[in-house]
């Protein structure tokens, strides 16, 4: 036999063994869902470690901003005023005018919503000088969000770092 005989033969067989099998066993349908939620349990395990990341990521971004636009008005002497970062509340970052978030001027807080599953750490409050955007302190933003940890360092010149 050629092997092109042996192909339809072998054709033949199948739609003969087709229209005796109709359907599937029971077998075959729990090994296909035993597959599928194999690959969705991957596929989800990734995705919250992608998410995870991605929000710590996106949580450093927003911090990082925030320092430098009270930086940013503090250089350019907006209200005549030191202006800083406050990140001790619960809920929100704080950007304040005034010479320390306990002695700031209220009626020009900025309050920016902070992502609760991230923990935030180290220095309390950052303030930048009038004109010079100099720092008081030099430190460090502690950002965990219990899996990775990111540092944003602020030195005294008022220069903005992360790691």
């Amino acid at each position: 036999l050629s092997p092109f005989q042996l192909l339809l033969q072998f054709m033949k067989f199948l739609k003969i063994s087709a229209y005796k099998n109709k359907g599937f066993t029971f077998i075959e349908i729990i090994i296909v869902v035993a597959i599928l939620m194999a690959l969705a349990g991957l596929g989800l395990i990734f995705g919250i470690d992608f998410y995870k990341t991605y929000s710590l990521d996106t949580e450093r971004n927003v911090v990082s901003s925030l320092l430098q636009k009270a930086r940013s008005r503090a250089q350019n002497n907006f209200n005549q005023s030191p202006h800083g970062v406050y990140f001790q509340s619960n809920n929100y970052y704080i950007i304040f005018q005034g010479a320390s978030y306990a002695l700031r001027n209220v009626d020009y807080d900025q309050l920016i919503p902070k992502n609760q599953a991230i923990n935030i750490s180290g220095i309390s409050e950052i303030i930048f000088g009038q004109l010079s955007g100099d720092s008081q302190i030099a430190g460090n933003v502690i950002l965990n969000n219990n899996k990775r940890t990111l540092i944003i360092s602020i030195n005294n010149e008022g220069g903005i770092n992360w790691q």
